[in-house]
């Protein structure tokens, strides 16, 4: 047991060890949690350690080639593609603070008019302290057109204030709304309804606020006391309602608030329907409900008298992801196996139709190859519909991977709408569809400054692996054309697989650095995701959890034995849940691994689900069960990562972490870095800076990292430059031996009881 000054040992003793149903459950590192003063001395020495690693000349010259390109390769736009509130066209015009951190200035004008500032916060007296740090969260405007209310975290750890201004005065109102979620102006513009959330960060209470009083003079108009309930507070696009959610990941209740009249609460759905509601209105129809009720996946419903009926139910492998209502026209959002896709169906004759991005339009500048992929692509999954999945077992495209967000399309009764496409090549292109004539127009591309990138020399591939259970998981690859599975290639594997939230396949500036010094990239699509839809997400949580781990063991070890890569050539990613994930990976099968990175971890996950005062722990029971049930218990006993750290040789590990993270909170990560220090076995295998092939990085923001585009650089090309080290120079493995002789039966996934190590 590790016994630290100034602590009481009786107590040591008492805490650390507990009789848990039946069995003693001890804890030697429970005082970390306990004593936040026993925090600062490690911090102190990470941050140390850390430092020491980067200023080294070799690491230093790695780190300086990825920041210098990468951030040299801005965004060459100066603002936004304007959005049209009524008569006003709305956008943000890029700006920094002199502390680097970046910012948008909020600009309206009328059509063919002069700008005019709506919000500067350079300008506000109140934010000047909090110039480094602070991050814009959301902007409303009253209906009026005279008023903006914005939310504003200060200190980037998702701690929220609501501030209040005419647009044509920098001065903002007295009141401030502190512990405010989200707010929305009433039809009158006379007052705020707002979300506030209690000491656990979770939205609870929906308060009414009259403009020009205190906070305290606040009316309670609603109050969720169900701790694994939120609230989320939407409006119709008509602008008849409020729409109150309070939900967990599995049901919702959903309430409408008259904007007229916010005391006229009517409760729609109920939470004992134990389904996803969420509700749009139109001023004609009544409501169109996107539902998930008796089904796996969302349909939509339509109001028909006092009934909803059927409206549009999805085809075989569609995964409904948001709707978004016009006056003639019903826009979806979905995915089909990850890949984003939209759909339009007329609400005068219900006529359905694909709305199609030709690959020569997202490559303008770069096409090449003239072959229609995604046409085919499309024509088979789309129209054809013979097979829940892709038909072929390898899919290439140079548009797979890409991400549809709808745009703001604030305008109930427009024509046309604005959505945003990014693919892992591609950055931030902004697309027009003209609902009326069926025509498609790209408004605005990235044009990314400093070095070319070559994107035509690049590729996005798609692949399945077996898991354990024989389920075959997407692997999405994006690599040089050249690639060949040789074993050569150093590859980054990423997963998630938790809360129903599928793995993207972001855009990511330091990555397209990467992928010029020969990195592959590869995105494990496990389940706890819902690329499958709702069941994918069901089949791994609460006592399947251990099903997202098989998964991402099952796509490393496909990656190993197909030739894409080599042990001493991989490494993991997984960031939040997704570094439960890897975490109990790499203590299954640290052999797979040559390095991981963990960004923002959830890693003693038994210990945080057991003390139900931790902010997250009652709604993380619907995720990973509730261990106060013994087979939950043993469940999560069997894969934790902080619990299973045992006494082997562990790949690298880079770990960010933040002190003002509530959700996976610091002490949390130093539990499992401290006892990772302790317990692991010295390496052979790399040429070792400092005592152990282990770096800490501690920022002050919370969860999400740090504030601003720079410090989202400097935090990637530091965990690239700890890739590159010790894949590169500081790997004693590299030999064309061993890279090229037959890889040994052991890589493969086993099934064997043993290598699940269930306790």
């Amino acid at each position: 047991m590790i016994i630290k000054r100034g602590l009481n040992f009786s107590r040591l003793i008492k805490e650390a060890s507990k009789l848990i149903h039946g069995r003693q459950y001890i804890d030697h590192y429970w005082y970390l949690k306990s004593n936040p003063e026993s925090l600062q001395p490690i911090i102190d020495n990470e941050t140390k350690i850390k430092n020491s690693f980067f200023e080294q000349p070799q690491i230093k010259e790695i780190f300086n080639d990825y920041y210098q390109v990468s951030y040299g390769r801005k965004d060459g736009r100066t603002h936004d593609i304007p959005e049209l509130y009524d008569e006003y066209e709305y956008n943000g015009r890029f700006a920094y603070f002199d502390t680097g951190n970046d910012y948008q200035i909020i600009e309206r004008s009328l059509k063919g008019g002069d700008k005019e500032v709506v919000l500067d916060l350079r300008k506000i007296q109140f934010l000047k302290q909090y110039h480094a740090t602070l991050k814009l969260t959301k902007l409303k405007i009253s209906d009026d057109h005279k008023l903006i209310a914005f939310g504003i975290d200060l200190l980037n750890n998702e701690d929220i204030v609501w501030l209040m201004k005419y647009i044509d005065d920098d001065r903002v109102f007295r009141t401030k709304l502190f512990d405010c979620f989200d707010a929305a102006f009433t039809k009158d513009n006379q007052y705020l309804v707002y979300t506030q959330y209690d000491d656990k960060f979770r939205p609870y209470r929906l308060m009414l606020h009259k403009l020009g009083t205190t906070q305290e003079d606040d009316e309670l108009l609603f109050e969720e006391r169900d701790e694994q309930f939120y609230l989320d507070l939407q409006q119709t696009k008509d602008g008849k309602y409020f729409v109150l959610l309070s939900q967990t990941k599995q049901s919702n209740e959903v309430i409408l608030i008259d904007r007229d009249n916010p005391k006229k609460i009517q409760i729609l759905f109920s939470r004992n329907e134990n389904a996803i509601n969420l509700v749009h209105h139109h001023e004609e129809h009544g409501l169109y409900i996107l539902t998930n009720k008796n089904s796996y996946d969302y349909k939509v419903l339509k109001q028909e008298g006092d009934k909803f009926v059927d409206f549009y139910c999805p085809q075989q492998g569609e995964v409904l992801q948001e709707v978004d209502l016009f006056h003639k026209h019903l826009v979806l959002y979905f995915t089909k196996e990850s890949e984003s896709f939209i759909k339009v169906i007329s609400l005068e004759d219900k006529e359905i139709y694909n709305l199609y991005i030709p690959p020569t339009l997202v490559y303008t500048d770069h096409q090449k190859n003239k072959k229609n992929l995604l046409r085919n692509i499309y024509d088979r999954v789309i129209k054809n519909d013979k097979s829940q999945y892709f038909l072929n077992k390898k899919v290439e495209n140079e548009v797979l991977g890409c991400t549809i967000e709808p745009g703001v399309n604030h305008n109930y009764k427009s024509d046309i709408f604005q959505f945003h496409l990014s693919t892992p090549l591609v950055y931030d292109q902004v697309y027009q569809y003209n609902l009326q004539k069926k025509q498609l127009s790209k408004l605005q591309d990235a044009n990314l400054t400093g070095k070319v990138f070559k994107r035509e020399e690049f590729i996005c591939t798609r692949y399945y692996a077996p898991s354990k259970d024989g389920t075959e998981i997407p692997i999405t690859l994006v690599h040089h054309k050249g690639l060949q599975k040789n074993r050569q290639n150093k590859l980054l594997l990423h997963s998630y697989g938790a809360y129903g939230v599928p793995q993207e396949i972001p855009f990511n500036i330091v990555y397209l650095n990467a992928l010029e010094k020969g990195w592959t990239l590869a995105y494990a699509h496990i389940r706890g995701g819902n690329e499958r839809g709702k069941d994918w997400h069901r089949q791994a949580i609460q006592e399947n959890k251990i099903r997202s781990i098989e998964d991402l063991l099952g796509c490393a070890a496909y990656l190993i034995t197909e030739g894409y890569t080599h042990p001493s050539l991989l490494c993991g990613l997984g960031a939040s849940a997704g570094a439960t994930t890897l975490g109990a990976a790499v203590n299954m099968r640290p052999d797979l691994w040559k390095c991981a990175i963990m960004l923002s971890p959830f890693l003693d996950v038994l210990g945080s689900l057991l003390d139900e005062n931790l902010p997250l722990t009652k709604s993380d029971y619907l995720e990973f069960g509730n261990p106060n049930d013994k087979k939950i218990f043993d469940t999560i006993l069997s894969y934790s990562p902080y619990e299973n750290l045992k006494s082997q040789v562990y790949p690298a590990i880079y770990i960010s972490a933040g002190t003002g993270d509530f959700r996976a909170p610091l002490w949390n990560v130093l539990k499992y870095t401290e006892k990772l220090k302790q317990i692991a076995v010295k390496s052979q295998k790399v040429e070792i800076i400092g005592e152990h092939p282990f770096i800490i990085d501690i920022n002050d923001g919370g969860h999400y990292g740090g504030a601003g585009a720079q410090s989202v650089i400097e935090e990637r090309t530091r965990y690239m430059t700890f890739l590159d080290y010790y894949v590169g120079i500081g790997n004693k493995e590299i030999t064309k031996k061993n890279l090229t002789q037959d890889i040994d039966d052991s890589i493969q996934l086993a099934d064997e009881e043993d290598k699940i190590q269930k306790q």
